[in-house]
């Protein structure tokens, strides 16, 4: 029975993640494009502007060599100076193999995958152990997702992660004082009122301002931040909430409704305090250059709930 080759599929699947990713450049099955590798053939190889290069290695399954492969391709330097921070190991599945229509067959596919990140020490596979799966819409995100440069990543994870310790003490202190507030943010995210709820709820808060700096310059009817937290407000609690709730009616009700309720619950001035504080970190992580705050912020809080001590007691009820 007539077989699909690997680099047809490879090339069709290069395409459909061309038309899903329009700002990047997606080449399949192409060499010339390693520095000082000239013979190097990536099966597919997708940059874009200001971003890290991303390398796709795939095999039909068992796909026995997919994993070495593509660890060695971590840590390349491809032409126009980026380096290979991510590869993601794929296995096609029987189907797309022996299919008459590649394209029809890729679009229905359910593909199994890994991704590996480049580290000093070794290689770092997500999952640990096992497999993803998904649709070549989930591919395309994924390759969104780990394409935001690790320094970019490291440097603003430094900085959420002072900026929720820097705002969680705020809370902690406001616990010995006033727990039927702390109680009350507690109760809001279905946890119980200890460190890891407060240091949660200031996650929340960050993640949220992060990406109302972002989409202020997309909407001219949205104040920035500077103009909410800086010197010249006098109440950034009612700044906030009521710039929040002018979102909430354009749309983006999962970032923000939960950040608004939070703040809501605080008085006047612990708000303040807390918006203020964590406007400084919204600062630092924009600083950090990454365009895109879904990916950042993703790539960031990937990093931060590998420590229990932030987020392990929301993800683990």
């Amino acid at each position: 029975m007539p077989r699909q080759t690997e680099p047809s599929a490879n090339t069709v699947l290069g395409a459909l993640l061309q038309g899903m990713m329009r700002s990047c450049d997606v080449q399949s099955e192409m060499v010339r494009v390693v520095v000082d590798q000239p013979g190097l053939q990536p099966d597919i190889l997708i940059t874009e502007r200001g971003r890290s290069a991303v390398v796709v290695e795939a095999e039909y399954e068992p796909a026995r060599n997919v994993e070495d492969e593509a660890m060695s391709r971590l840590g390349l330097e491809v032409v126009g100076g980026r380096k290979v921070e991510a590869v993601i190991a794929l296995q096609y599945p029987d189907e797309v193999a022996n299919c008459a229509d590649l394209r029809a067959a890729l679009c229905n596919a359910r593909l199994t995958y890994c991704v590996f990140t480049d580290d000093p020490r070794e290689p770092d596979r997500f999952p640990e152990l096992g497999w993803l799966h998904g649709s070549v819409s989930d591919l395309a995100d994924l390759i969104r997702l780990v394409s935001a440069p690790q320094r970019a990543v490291d440097t603003a994870t430094d900085a959420m992660q002072r900026g929720i310790e820097g705002a969680a003490a705020l809370l902690d202190e406001m616990d010995k004082a006033r727990p039927g507030i702390t109680m009350s943010i507690a109760r809001l995210l279905g946890m119980s009122n200890v460190p890891q709820t407060r240091r949660m709820a200031c996650a929340i808060v960050a993640n949220t301002m992060v990406f109302h700096e972002r989409i202020a310059g997309m909407h001219e009817s949205v104040k920035s931040l500077v103009d909410i937290c800086g010197n010249g407000s006098t109440n950034p609690q009612w700044e906030m909430m009521a710039t929040w709730q002018h979102i909430l009616s354009i749309n983006y009700w999962p970032i923000f409704a939960v950040a608004r309720n939070i703040i809501r619950k605080l008085t006047s001035g612990d708000a303040a305090q807390l918006l203020r504080r964590l406007y400084y970190t919204t600062g630092e992580v924009d600083a950090a250059g990454v365009d895109n705050a879904h990916d950042l912020t993703g790539r960031v809080f990937q990093r931060l709930i590998s420590d229990r001590k932030y987020l392990a007691t929301f993800y683990t009820r």
